[in-house]
């Protein structure tokens, strides 16, 4: 029997700190008062650097910092612990009010072009599933649109001031040509155009990215979402007092948020330059957890009208695990959501690796997934 490397080797977290990066993520601090688990963070053997270091990893280090606040936990965080974590909310909220302020100037640019778009992701989540600024992390602008208006879309965003075909440098704060590498890459991925990105002078927020996308899943991918009624099903949502945006529709703001982060943590290519996030999950059993009984009838009509089980059956199976929830069954997809298919990855068109299948595990270790060859049965 091998024993377990100790944590502070291998970067895993212990248990301890893996329970209360699971408490931020269930709670997000604004649901209800958080369980046991918070009463970790006073033990005196309590690794607080860690419990740092996984929020960061996961995109939760502004709701660590929200969550403390809210229940008085804040002075249990050494003090040179705290400043960093409490400047990290500070800081969310300020960005979150820039990229908000920029996506509805950007609303208007588009609207008075007669383009039909929707804003996605952080930009519109950081209120429908969360109700406070800041506590999503979001670094961009995420805009959808229909794929005939691509050319429209990028004439649009010129003149609203953006540049295609660069990319920020975070040392310089200028823009710099794209790589050779990622131009090729959107050359053949036409669901995506590079990010547009737009110098502001802010010391905060120096530059300003908006991704566009025209397609819910991937250019050649074996699912695929028609377009035309996604965008026909656009609706308003209200992000702050202020502003209103244009975003998708209950049911395809689900089946986007599934297969997005199917994309980032099936396909082997994506999930070996950037894994998938806890933080991500957590969008997922959110946005469902939230929604009425008909919504859901809905969304698993619109899973099995497109075709789309094994995908949504793959990040709801993982979801359920993490969180404890039913979706998968609630969907009708128990029968899809087999060991073996929650335990592969996509390494090219017909290829199949598999990975040890435990999305805690994988959330949970820093070191990047071993992807193997599937044995053939």
């Amino acid at each position: 029997m091998t024993a377990e490397k100790d944590p502070s080797i291998t970067g895993r977290p212990g248990d301890d700190v893996w329970s209360f990066v699971e408490l931020i993520a269930t709670h997000q601090g604004i649901d209800a008062p958080p369980d046991e688990r918070a009463e970790l963070i006073r033990r005196p053997d309590f690794d607080h650097g860690r419990l740092v270091e996984q929020a960061m990893r996961h995109g939760l280090l502004a709701a660590l910092a929200d969550l403390l606040n809210r229940h008085g936990l804040r002075r249990d965080l050494p003090a040179r612990l705290r400043a960093p974590v409490m400047a990290a909310l500070r800081h969310n909220e300020y960005r979150a009010h820039f990229l908000t302020t920029e996506a509805a100037r950007l609303a208007g640019t588009l609207a008075e072009a007669g383009l039909t778009c929707a804003f996605t992701k952080g930009v519109v989540l950081q209120n429908s599933l969360y109700a406070v600024p800041g506590i999503r992390n979001f670094n961009d602008v995420d805009l959808m649109i229909a794929p005939g208006d691509r050319e429209p879309v990028r004439a649009a965003l010129l003149d609203a001031g953006f540049t295609a075909g660069t990319d920020f440098d975070p040392g310089t704060k200028e823009l710099r040509p794209l790589s050779r590498g990622d131009a090729r890459m959107y050359q053949m991925s036409p669901d995506h155009w590079p990010h547009f990105h737009r110098l502001t002078g802010d010391l905060g927020v120096p530059d300003v990215a908006v991704d566009v996308a025209n397609s819910l899943t991937w250019h050649g991918g074996p699912w695929q979402v028609p377009m035309d009624g996604v965008m026909a099903g656009v609706v308003p949502a209200r992000v702050t007092d202020e502003v209103t945006l244009p975003t998708l529709s209950p049911v395809d703001t689900f089946l986007f948020l599934c297969l997005h982060v199917f994309r980032e943590s099936w396909i082997v290519r994506t999930a070996r330059r950037k894994d998938v996030s806890l933080a991500q999950f957590v969008d997922v059993v959110r946005h469902w957890t939230l929604q009425p009984p008909g919504t859901r009838a809905e969304i698993a009509a619109a899973v099995a009208r497109l075709g789309l089980a094994d995908p949504i059956a793959w990040i709801c199976g993982h979801t359920d695990t993490l969180f404890g929830s039913g979706i998968v069954a609630e969907l009708g997809l128990s029968g899809h959501a087999r060991p073996e298919w929650l335990a592969s990855a996509g390494a090219g068109p017909g290829q199949r690796l598999v990975w040890s299948g435990d999305i805690r595990e994988r959330l949970r270790t820093p070191a990047p997934c071993d992807f193997t060859a599937a044995v053939a049965s």
